[in-house]
């Protein structure tokens, strides 16, 4: 073998190994873009989260403060039109103040459905069901005819919201306090509540 077959196997084999140094270095490079797309889409997705979860919490909040009050009201209403025909009958009010309330929470309770993740999927059901449970409560008291309200139903289905809303509010801290990473979302987050 003379000089010339060692030069041309050098050369090939110096090709071979540009060809492969460049195939790594693609790669490398894609993947690390694909790296942090997927860590921006994840603070995006946080900032997104962290958002719909307030709202939630004060639309939540705001309804949940406002049917205690009509609970609390309810007797000096129903003696007020009772007494008076011509002022809004409680039955009515409440019927009124239930669609307004389940149609804001549900509202926000929607957006917070659409952005997760899992964990938030369960306390946000266990939310729903506390507030049908309330619901259920003032129904009921508008069906009797109730002169005051049903409070021996509405403490238990009350602190039932409570616990759901400080179930949902741990759920949240989880959720936004996950840091972004390259993976996307952990495994850990996608797991069912013990």
């Amino acid at each position: 073998m003379g000089d010339s077959t060692a030069t041309v196997f050098a050369a090939i084999l110096g090709g071979l190994i540009a060809i492969a140094v460049a195939v790594m270095s693609y790669r490398a490079g894609r993947r690390q873009t694909s790296d942090q797309a997927t860590v921006e889409h994840s603070q995006w997705l946080r900032g997104q989260r962290q958002q719909a979860y307030l709202a939630f919490v004060d639309t939540w909040d705001t309804w949940v403060d406002r049917l205690q009050g009509a609970q609390a009201s309810w007797e000096s209403r129903a003696h007020e039109h009772q007494q008076d025909d011509a002022l809004e009958d409680p039955a009515e009010a409440s019927d009124r103040l239930l669609t307004e309330a389940w149609r804001a929470v549900r509202r926000d309770l929607e957006r917070v459905e659409l952005l997760g993740p899992q964990r938030i999927d369960f306390a946000v059901r266990a939310m729903e069901d506390a507030f049908a449970i309330m619901r259920n409560v003032i129904t009921g008291q508008v069906q009797l005819g109730a002169k005051c309200p049903l409070w021996d139903e509405w403490y238990p289905a009350l602190t039932k919201a409570n616990i759901a809303r400080f179930n949902f509010h741990a759920a949240a801290i989880k959720s936004v306090r996950q840091p972004p990473s390259p993976k996307g979302e952990s495994e850990g987050l996608e797991e069912e509540p013990s």
